[in-house]
């Protein structure tokens, strides 16, 4: 596969601690073989008197050694090169060249073919934006090792789209990986320069010191192509590159008009350039046919772009008007969390307000796009002390119990039944058992019925499902069998527990609760078991004697023999309940557990039975599951199951 790699430079900052500079050449033979392109951004701190003959050194060497052979491996190639950038450091250090040495932050890279081979020293890195995606391809390439400054390569296959990212620091620390991502979304030919235009713009005003970046664009090309381009131009980094590099640096993207110095400007600016550089440098340079007006056209727009740079200049004062407006903004949000943290210890709800007002101030900062690396940290800080005050646990990663798709491609889980040391999950027509931590194959329920829901029956050592057209399928271990009522159809609801052989079953459209006695030979008609609880927005039921019947907003309603009894949810959490889904409790357990499958989250709250009602106590926070669809409590574990998996967490003094 044959690449073309359309690069852009870019500086960004306004610090002139570190002398910065962005490196790359490309050798195109006359017999048609490429050596690949070699780039490097360079830092080096303190800003040495000799750091620009100290960058033009390392380069240099790595160059020569690069290209000694071109048609060896370039891995081989790459590796060899490095070797020579170390001695030549080396050599230099031993040369007593002033200051440099230990300060370095360098990102070196090079692509040949369809591979691309880095290697970083210092706090440069190197970054891979693939299908709107960014990963660090140099994470943990830097080491100290003696007397090498590059120690670790990496190296993988490149494909067409691909954008790759050389930087002298760590640009995450002041932009969110989400935006990163944003900005190299947009992958297609010539795009690169607007997004180095808007990473510039994002991150300009909160980078401690200046960043030389070097962005590179991956193209798939065919050969007529690549001759066609090798014979416009001779691509070596000569003092055209360094002038159009420089005239970027100093033109600021947040505040052009005109076009930015994309790649297909470049050219342009390149091809007005080519006979004044010519006789400047001594390198020789073809000079492509051009209209007169388009000659022009260019001109002028150059001339802009260096207008335009000098206007910036004078808007900075009023940049810095307006980062002393958002800094100021963070320091009385810092104060905020600083008084909640004080507060909460004995005012909850008081510190939840003051991380609120705070939250709100760094937002405006956030939407100012000043200072952003600094918000998103204090947002994270937030989050931390709001979690803390609501007694939040969030699990990153639950422990995976069982797949469903293991046994079948397809599937959509229902429900979750504990009963005695089994645990099991059901689907509309099928049974999935775990014994010992381990799922069984499915058993089918019936081939022609449906299940909608579905309890354990303790009583009888079985489990009950409810199918939609209103049967009743028990399971007894070995076989499944339908079970009738007197009345002939089962009522269907929302949610079925069992207790002391009876059968309940919620239905909020008819503000009922069926309640169906078992019998020798099968169950007993349904009797109405409440006596004027609102029971119109129950969406779930759990019974320990009591019988409890959870709200879409949260609330819970307790019943016993069928009058509602006071219930009061004491000291409740912080972010209300907004669109409950399912409770568990049993005789067994002093808590009940709420699910609220869009928050991913399930509340504990203890059971006051001297007082009456009961008290938030904490909640666990599911950060990397489908859409939570059951929850059951068993062996001082919870179980939380999504559409295809079961997983659970250990309970600690429960």
């Amino acid at each position: 596969m044959s690449f073309n790699c359309e690069s852009e430079f870019i500086f960004i900052g306004k610090g002139d601690e570190s002398f910065l500079e962005n490196y790359s050449y490309e050798l195109n033979e006359d017999s048609g073989l490429s050596g690949g392109k070699i780039f490097m951004s360079l830092e080096i701190l303190n800003n040495p008197a000799e750091a620009e003959d100290v960058g033009e050194a390392i380069f240099a060497n790595f160059k020569q050694k690069f290209y000694e052979d071109v048609e060896a491996d370039p891995y081989q190639r790459f590796e060899e090169a490095l070797k020579a950038a170390n001695v030549t450091i080396e050599t230099l250090k031993e040369e007593k060249v002033s200051r440099f040495i230990g300060n370095l932050n360098i990102a070196m890279g090079a692509i040949a073919g369809d591979s691309l081979y880095v290697s970083i020293a210092g706090d440069a890195e190197v970054y891979l934006a693939r299908k709107r995606f960014i990963s660090i391809v140099s994470e943990g390439l830097a080491e100290e090792s003696g007397t090498e400054t590059f120690v670790n390569i990496a190296n993988g296959v490149l494909e067409d789209g691909d954008s790759v990212i050389f930087s002298s620091s760590r640009l995450l620390r002041y932009i969110t990986k989400g935006d990163f991502d944003k900005i190299f979304g947009d992958q297609k030919p010539g795009f690169i320069g607007q997004a180095l235009k808007d990473l510039h713009d994002f991150i300009m005003t909160e980078i401690l010191g200046k960043s030389a970046v070097i962005g590179v664009y991956m193209r798939e090309i065919d050969q007529e192509e690549s001759a066609l381009e090798s014979q416009i131009f001779d691509s070596s980094p000569s003092l055209l590159d360094k002038l159009i590099s420089r005239i970027k640096s100093f033109v600021p993207s947040s505040r052009l008009k005109f076009p930015s110095l994309s790649s297909s400007w470049t050219q342009k600016i390149k091809e007005v350039l080519l006979p004044v550089l010519s006789k400047i440098s001594g390198q020789k340079f073809e000079k492509p046919r051009m209209s007169k007006s388009k000659l022009i056209v260019i001109i002028i727009g150059v001339a802009v772009l260096l207008v335009t740079g000098v206007f910036w200049l004078n808007m900075t004062s009023n940049q810095k008007r307006l980062l002393q407006e958002q800094q100021v903004k963070l320091n009385s949000s810092q104060d905020l969390i600083n008084e909640a943290v004080t507060v909460g210890q004995f005012d909850k709800p008081k510190a939840s307000e003051l991380l609120s007002t705070a939250e709100q101030k760094i937002m405006e900062v956030l939407n100012s796009r000043f200072l952003r690396g600094e918000a998103v940290k204090m947002l994270d800080n937030i989050q931390v002390n709001k979690d803390a005050l609501d007694d939040i646990k969030r699990i990153k990663e639950p422990t995976l119990l069982a797949d469903f798709s293991d046994k079948r491609s397809t599937v959509s889980a229902l429900g979750l039944i504990s009963m005695k040391d089994h645990l099991y999950g059901f689907v509309y027509n099928a049974l999935y058992e775990m014994i010992l931590d381990k799922l069984q194959d499915p058993l089918t329920i019936d081939s022609v019925e449906t299940v909608i829901l579905g309890t354990d029956f303790i009583d009888r050592n079985s489990l009950l499902f409810l199918t939609r057209t209103g049967k009743m399928v028990e399971y007894n271990g070995s076989e499944f069998a339908f079970v009738n009522t007197k009345d002939g159809v089962w009522k269907k609801g929302v949610d079925m527990k069992s207790y002391n052989e009876k059968v309940y079953i919620l239905d909020p459209e008819r503000n009922q609760i069926w309640r169906y006695p078992r019998k020798r030979d099968g169950f007993d008609g349904g009797e109405a078991y409440n006596q004027g609880a609102q029971l119109a927005k129950g969406v779930s039921i759990a019974i320990d004697s009591s019988i409890y019947v959870l709200n879409l907003d949260g609330s819970i309603i307790q019943m016993y023999q069928g009058q509602k009894q006071d219930y009061p949810l004491r000291r409740p959490p912080m972010q209300e309940i907004t669109a409950a889904t399912k409770m568990y409790t049993n005789a067994d357990l002093n808590y009940l557990f709420v699910l609220e499958a869009d928050k991913s989250r399930v509340l504990l709250y203890r059971k006051d039975p001297k007082n009456g009602g009961a008290q938030y106590q904490t909640q666990y926070v599911f950060e990397k599951t489908g859409t939570l669809r059951d929850l059951v409590v068993a062996d001082n574990r919870l179980y939380v199951m999504d559409d295809k998996k079961v997983y659970f967490v250990n309970l600690s003094g429960l």
